[in-house]
């Protein structure tokens, strides 16, 4: 929206020189959003959920759209529902007159094309696609049938997870650019001529977009900026419009500079004891370790020392999230003693060590510094690896099951992130495929939940992933985005839905 200063063009950064500056020229008719780490992937099925989906949230139209109030609402699908009980059925209708941005229809074919090629694609997200194995339409309807229940299907098929990323048939035929341009039915489509992986991605309108009255910008930007205080900095200068690598401890600061403000998206940053078999590292076998690991650590003291927006908790649903339960926060109270007792039951007296690797995104570096420091005090040695904010390098350090531990953050709702990171045998994050039957059982009944029963089952499933100590929680951290000059930024969900495309220019239409 602002134009940027000349020395700060991409002529420092971009061999090409300065016709490759992805600011130049920016005005109000441009929005420039900061984001802390490149997107895995520009092909859907192979980008990982968060901010960085943003590229596909402006390029890729999906089939029901996650708002920032928390609800769904009609986007390709007009309509949706699960047929039947058991949550193994679900249908959609497809709306008519919907295109993509090369012009060609958006029909029930390609609807099912899409979901099929998702089936037989692997990537990070692969987990949320569980249970799904057929896919056919009848008219507009597209029908999805399952082997085993998925009660979260709306979510899957949003925007927030990539799967209700329609791609034009055009795209299928040539899976291989999908990692270099896109093709969606989105409000943009990517400019290859003014985009540098990794760097910065260039989004202009789609001419076919079937509802003009979202794009409220002639073009948006899309900056990797992966230090926060630079993207501060940025958004301050008016460098940035809005930034996605916003952090609790710059909240006041980003007041300060006149920027709106969101808060939501809670989440829970814990060590993940990814290896509870014991294949790595055997002391992470017994439950009684697992234990005491939990009550060596102060989780109040490292969320004062955090600072503003992170609180202590105990449990993997933050609180105002679903599955959450007060009662459980007093299970692990912070007891060293207890600790050195419970090591000492499992025959680890003399002390154990493990390998963890982490990223520094969200603070998860510095959580797993805090508690490494707490674990020493009890004779537990936790080596910290970081890889930076290298999402592929992480993934494929987890995957050599070298490291029995990550810090990670779990986020909203309780089954995605169950799916995801507890029970998902395809997720990086269960690199080492935990199975237990107590956690089975309560992740059944959390999957064939009726409505009014769900909360009731996700508070069972925390009750006895909290008793089984498959992960050390520690605090629980509210998401940021900071904003200047935009309007209509509507809230923040707790799954993480922002209302990109009622963005717009402050003052403007």
């Amino acid at each position: 929206m602002r134009r940027l200063p000349a020395l700060l063009a991409a002529c420092a950064l971009l061999a090409a020189g300065c016709a490759g500056n992805p600011s130049a020229g920016a005005a109000d008719d441009t929005l420039v959003i900061a984001l802390p780490a490149p997107p895995e992937s520009l092909d859907p099925a192979r980008n990982g959920a968060g901010g960085q989906g943003i590229v596909h949230w402006l390029s890729y139209e999906p089939l029901i759209r996650a708002n920032s109030d928390g609800t769904f609402s009609a986007a390709i699908a007009s309509d949706w529902k699960y047929a039947g009980p058991g949550n193994t059925r679900f249908e959609m209708t497809i709306r008519s007159g919907v295109k993509f941005a090369d012009g060609t229809a958006v029909d029930p074919a390609a609807v099912v094309a899409t979901l099929k090629h998702y089936l037989v694609s692997p990537g990070p997200m692969a987990p949320f696609l569980t249970g799904i194995s057929e896919v056919s339409s009848d008219g507009p309807i597209v029908r999805v049938e399952l082997t085993k229940p998925n009660p979260i299907l709306p979510y899957v098929f949003s925007q927030l997870v990539n799967w209700g990323d329609v791609i034009s048939p055009a795209g299928l035929a040539q899976p291989d650019q999908l990692t270099s341009r896109t093709f969606g039915a989105g409000a943009y489509a990517l400019d290859p001529s003014a985009t540098v992986a990794g760097d910065h991605y260039t989004f202009v309108r789609n001419a076919h977009y079937y509802r003009p009255e979202a794009q409220r910008f002639e073009k948006v930007v899309v900056r990797v900026i992966p230090d926060p205080n630079s993207a501060m900095q940025a958004l301050a200068s008016g460098q940035v419009d809005v930034n996605l690598n916003a952090t609790a401890t710059l909240a006041d600061q980003a007041r300060r500079s006149g920027a709106s403000v969101l808060e939501g998206n809670p989440g829970v940053l814990a060590l993940y004891l990814v290896d509870r078999a014991g294949q790595t590292t055997p002391a992470l076998g017994d439950v009684r370790v697992r234990q005491a690991l939990n009550h060596a650590v102060d989780r109040s003291a490292i969320a004062a020392a955090l600072g503003p927006g992170h609180s202590a908790v105990g449990q993997i649903a933050a609180a105002g999230t679903d599955g959450h339960d007060p009662a459980l926060e007093a299970t692990y109270a912070h007891d060293p003693d207890r600790a050195r007792r419970l090591l000492a039951e499992a025959g680890y007296a003399d002390g154990l060590s493990f390998e963890l690797v982490d990223l520094l995104t969200f603070g998860m570096n510095t959580a797993s510094q805090a508690v490494a420091a707490q674990l020493a005090k009890v004779g537990v040695d936790v080596r910290v690896q970081t890889d930076g904010n290298d999402l592929n390098r992480y993934v494929a350090d987890l995957s050599s099951r070298r490291f029995s531990a990550t810090t990670f953050r779990l986020t909203t709702p309780l089954f995605a992130s169950a799916l995801f990171n507890i029970t998902g045998a395809a997720s990086p994050l269960n690199p080492f495929q935990s199975a237990d039957p107590d956690v089975e059982r309560a992740f059944a009944a959390l999957a064939t939940a009726a409505e009014t029963e769900q909360e009731p089952a996700a508070r069972e499933f925390s009750r006895v992933v909290v008793d089984e100590a498959w992960f050390l929680p520690v605090v629980a951290v509210q998401n940021y985005v900071f904003a200047k000059g935009v309007a209509g930024l509507g809230g923040y969900a707790p799954n993480g839905a922002l209302d990109v495309l009622s963005w717009a220019p402050q003052g403007g239409a």
